[in-house]
């Protein structure tokens, strides 16, 4: 990259067809705090991801340019609001992102990426009028890859043996609540695990194994409210998270569950669990509260299993 791009007062961004990083300059770097991400989308929240793959490709395809286009980065303080610009030369795509610093900046040009984005929809409906004889053919075209992006989306964040969600989505979601927890707002996350789990798959073979995780996900799905987060971190490591909830709500969840999987009627072959209780700190990062919830997981299990420990 050349070194006036490079230390531009601005991000600056390559990106590749396939929306995957190229190149990007410090200034980005900085803002973000991302060293080495990969795909545009490692930048963004959540929100903006979605809002970004709604509307960048068709903008860019039928323009070739994306005009002030409201996003918000990834950072390491919290969220950044930047405006993107974006160009397509020589294969690729250029990208300058401006930082956005009041709040009333904000509403504007987010009312003026919508006022684009509802641009770019007049304009494909006009289009689309033009091209009544092959309309059916590209509806349907589209309509397919909608479904096969979809079913791409749940087979990337869903566990197939159980259904539920897996540790990609655990980490995305996460993160984005941790994110809110800076603000002050409670999560508190339990880490489950099978008592004696390969006595099962000895004694009954995998297949009943899989069978009894299968059980117990849905059981866990039905007895967790309905904001929390059921996922399967791997073999018979299963998570609950549960935003809005402290050490005590997070505690009473993980009592309720090991008495449900004691007293429960199983179809298959009856289990307990042991479970680990740990309730987010201020500053503390996704993998230290994991691994602070693992560390009373063995506590439970060095207690005698099919109980709950959590912070003192």
């Amino acid at each position: 990259m050349e070194q006036q791009l490079d230390r531009a007062p601005c991000g600056y961004l390559i990106l590749d067809h396939e929306l995957r990083i190229v190149e990007m300059n410090k200034t980005l770097q900085l803002m973000t705090g991302a060293q080495q991400p990969k795909h545009m989308h490692d930048l963004l929240t959540v929100a903006s991801r979605v809002y970004f793959q709604t509307y960048f490709t068709p903008s860019i395809k039928m323009h070739g340019t994306v005009n002030e286009m409201f996003l918000t980065l990834k950072s390491e303080t919290g969220s950044l609001p930047v405006l993107m610009n974006t160009i397509e030369r020589d294969g690729s795509y250029e990208c300058a992102l401006i930082q956005m610093s009041v709040r009333g900046e904000y509403e504007k040009e987010l009312l003026l990426a919508k006022r684009n984005a509802e641009k770019v929809n007049r304009e494909t409906a006009e289009a689309y009028e033009k091209l009544k004889t092959v309309m059916n053919e590209v509806e349907c075209k589209q309509q397919e890859l909608m479904d096969l992006n979809f079913k791409l989306q749940q087979l990337a964040t869903t566990d197939p043996l159980t259904g539920l969600k897996n540790r990609r989505y655990l980490t995305e979601q996460l993160e984005e609540l941790l994110l809110q927890a800076e603000t002050g707002r409670e999560v508190a996350l339990l880490v489950i695990d099978i008592d004696h789990f390969k006595k099962v798959n000895d004694s009954h073979g995998h297949q009943m194994g899989d069978a009894v995780l299968q059980e117990l996900a849905w059981r866990l799905e039905a007895e967790t409210g309905s904001a929390d987060i059921v996922a399967r971190l791997g073999g018979e490591e299963f998570v609950v998270v549960m935003p809005n909830a402290g050490l005590k709500d997070g505690l009473a969840m993980g009592n309720a569950l090991c008495k449900h999987m004691e007293t429960a009627h199983w179809l298959h072959v009856p289990i307990t669990v042991s479970i680990g209780a740990a309730v987010y700190v201020a500053g503390e990062g996704m993998d230290s509260l994991l691994s602070r919830a693992d560390e009373f997981l063995y506590k439970a299990k060095a207690k005698g299993r099919n109980c709950v420990v959590g912070d003192e």
